[in-house]
């Protein structure tokens, strides 16, 4: 727990919950908390500095994803893989994020805000490191979103994708390239976007959130973003 938590600090000013609550998510999404790991009230609340009110009302939100499960008397740990939550998940996903996109080909707004992510993605791509494409990977959908005029529609993704970062998370830590094939993605949907292919960008962008099954059901392949 120690090494998992090192180097956090919550910043006292700013709400506590949320802050414990982005860390343990970001930690049971790159496995450094894995499948089974105890999550102690204790002892978190003694890492974090913080009094147990904001820790549980943390693992509270991270129960309702399914990310941890809380068990009376016994404690709190970190959930499996939910199979059937990652097929939901994807489903829900594909809805907002198609809608988007074909929203975005259809209004033909300025898209040059994504220029500044898709070039740090493309150097991340470059030397396929998956941690920080992962992490601008979260800033040029929610950049979709926020174009498309429908900024809330990215935190309504995000409340049900829990289980779709960790097996994104899985694909692209697993397969040589990840990173690139997610990227290339990410550029064939821009493209139908400017191109005003609403249909086609939704295809595109289908297809690419879709990705994440392709491990749960055997085959290789990389993680859509």
């Amino acid at each position: 727990m120690n090494t998992a938590l090192s180097g956090v600090e919550i910043d006292k000013t700013l709400p506590i919950s949320r802050q414990v609550y982005d860390v343990l998510r970001r930690r049971i999404v790159d496995n450094t908390l894995p499948p089974g790991a105890r999550l102690s009230e204790a002892t978190l609340a003694q890492e974090f500095a913080i009094s147990r009110t904001p820790l549980r009302a943390a693992l509270q939100q991270l129960a309702s994803e399914g990310l941890v499960t809380i068990r009376p008397q016994v404690g709190t740990v970190v959930a499996q893989l939910d199979h059937e939550r990652l097929r939901q998940a994807v489903f829900v996903r594909t809805a907002l994020e198609c809608a988007v996109v074909e929203r975005l080909a259809t209004l033909h707004p300025d898209l040059s805000p994504l220029d500044p992510i898709l070039a740090r993605q493309a150097e991340a791509a470059r030397i396929d490191d998956y941690a920080t494409f992962f992490h601008h990977d979260e800033a040029f959908h929610a950049k979709l979103a926020a174009l498309a005029g429908v900024p809330d529609s990215w935190p309504l993704v995000q409340s049900v994708k829990g289980h779709v970062d960790r097996q994104r998370y899985t694909l692209m830590s697993q397969i040589p390239m990840r990173s690139r094939r997610a990227f290339d993605e990410h550029l064939s949907i821009i493209a139908r976007i400017r191109d005003g292919d609403a249909k086609g960008a939704s295809q595109t962008m289908a297809a690419h959130v879709g990705s994440v099954l392709e491990l749960d059901d055997g085959p290789t392949g990389a993680g859509g973003g």
